[in-house]
C-alpha cells in the first residue's frame, strides 16, 4: 500500500520496509481463483510468468511498485531462480485451492497439505509489528495501521506472506464452513458464502447461475412432460 495513504508513517518507516494491510479471508481465495474454469479443458490461467504474479501481488497490496521494480530487476539477472520462484508460488496457489476445495466438498483436508501450508507460514515473515499512522484529508484515509514487514525477498513465502496468513486465518477461523465451490462443474470457482441463508451455489448468478437456469429451461422445452391420459 502506498505510504502516501498514511503520511505520518513515512517518518517512522525504516528504509525498504514493506507495509501491508491486514488480509481478509477472501485474499487466499482470490489467489486460488487466478486459475479458473478448472473443470474445463483447458482451464483458464491468468498467471503465466513472474511478471503476472508480481502485478497480482501489487494489486493485492502485498507489495508496492518499488518492490515490483526491484524483483523484476533481480529476475532479469537470475533467470533460473526466478523461474523456480514462480513455480513455487504456483505450487502454493494449487495447495491453497486444494485445501479449500476439499473443505467446500465436505472432505477432511489432507494432513500433508496442512503440513505444507505450515512450512510456508513458518518461512513467511511473521506478523509481529504494526505501524500506526493518520491519513490526510486529501485521500480521506482514517486513522489506521499496517503490518510492517522486512523487504520482500525472492521467495514464494516472502512474496505471498499476506496470502498465506489469509489461508491460515480462513482455515482456522469461523468462516471455514462458508467456503464454497461453484456448483457448475466446468467452473469450480471458490468463494466465501456471505448470504444470510448460507445456501449460495454459484460463483455469480449472472454467470454460472444464469447459465444453469438457461440449461434447465432448454431441457424442459426439449423434453416436455407427457400429457396425462384422458
Amino acid at each position: 500500500m502506498p505510504v502516501s495513504m498514511y503520511p505520518d508513517m513515512a517518518a517512522s518507516r525504516r528504509p525498504n520496509d514493506r507495509l501491508v494491510p491486514a488480509p481478509g479471508d477472501e485474499l487466499c481465495v482470490a489467489f486460488a481463483n487466478t486459475r479458473y474454469w478448472r473443470g474445463s479443458a483447458p482451464a483458464t490461467e491468468t498467471l503465466s510468468a513472474l511478471g503476472d504474479l508480481l502485478a497480482w501481488c501489487a494489486q493485492a497490496k502485498a507489495i508496492d511498485a518499488p518492490t515490483v521494480m526491484t524483483l523484476e530487476a533481480w529476475a532479469n539477472r537470475h533467470g533460473s531462480e526466478a523461474a523456480r520462484l514462480f513455480e513455487e508460488a504456483i505450487g502454493a496457489r494449487e495447495l491453497i485451492y486444494g485445501l479449500f476445495s476439499a473443505t467446500a466438498a465436505g472432505l477432511t483436508v489432507a494432513e500433508r497439505d496442512v503440513a505444507a501450508l505450515n512450512r510456508l507460514l513458518a518461512a513467511a515473515p511473521a506478523r509481529t509489528e504494526v505501524a500506526v499512522g493518520k491519513g490526510g484529508a486529501k485521500d480521506g484515509a482514517k486513522d489506521g495501521a499496517l503490518w510492517r514487514l522486512p523487504p520482500a525477498a525472492p521467495t514464494a513465502a516472502s512474496l505471498l506472506a499476506p496470502v498465506l496468513w489469509s489461508a491460515g486465518d480462513l482455515l482456522a477461523g469461523q468462516r471455514l464452513d462458508r467456503v464454497r465451490r461453484c456448483a457448475n462443474d466446468k467452473c469450480l470457482w471458490l468463494f466465501v458464502d456471505d448470504s444470510k441463508s448460507g445456501t449460495r451455489r454459484w460463483c455469480a448468478m449472472r454467470a454460472c447461475g444464469n447459465r444453469a437456469k438457461a440449461h434447465r429451461h432448454y431441457l424442459r422445452k426439449a423434453n416436455p412432460p407427457a400429457e396425462a391420459a384422458g
